[in-house]
């Protein structure tokens, strides 16, 4: 089995665990795009799940991006079918900040993948982190205090150094 179709569904205890044993979860490092399109396949995996719990997050995520404009947050969970890999990927790219997948390719291809913010909300940092109803209000936070600004949709969180060392080990694969 491939270690990029299980990539996916490694939990956070998962990574944890590889970032302790100092191993890494893929024998390469992976590219930014790489890994937004891994992030948008795992979405879009989610979004076609039978259970409300695992599908809701992924389809709450397109309705806020607005990729099927018109359509309720209910209306869409029960047209899930209708959603596409190419929702997710713009999606990702209007939760960056970007118009659209276009926009936000050219972006992901200059960047290491450990710049992509919104890919490391996948990880469990723990409570408390201070959450922030926008990202400036989060980057002013982080300036006073410290700590890594991990953006997640139009809100962002301020992680406590410890865990974003954590992160950042986990993505180097360290």
């Amino acid at each position: 089995m491939r270690n990029s179709s299980i990539t996916p569904h490694i939990s956070s205890t998962a990574l944890t665990a590889i970032a302790v044993a100092g191993c890494s979860p893929s024998p390469k490092p992976i590219s930014a795009v790489e890994l937004a399109l891994r992030e948008a396949r795992a979405l879009h995996r989610a979004s076609k799940d039978a259970t409300l719990l695992v599908a809701m997050p992924a389809v709450r995520r397109a309705h806020t991006a607005g990729v099927l404009a018109g359509l309720t947050l209910s209306a869409l969970y029960r047209q899930r079918h209708l959603l596409q890999r190419k929702h997710f990927l713009r999606t990702l790219s209007v939760e960056a900040g970007f118009a659209s997948w276009d926009a936000y390719l050219p972006v992901l291809r200059s960047r290491p993948a450990r710049a992509i913010e919104q890919c490391a909300t996948r990880l469990e940092f723990g409570y408390p982190n201070a959450w922030f109803s926008t990202y400036a209000q989060a980057i002013a936070f982080a300036n006073e205090h410290g700590g890594m600004v991990v953006r997640h949709g139009h809100q962002a969180m301020v992680v406590r150094a410890e865990s974003s060392a954590l992160k950042a080990e986990v993505q180097h694969g360290t």
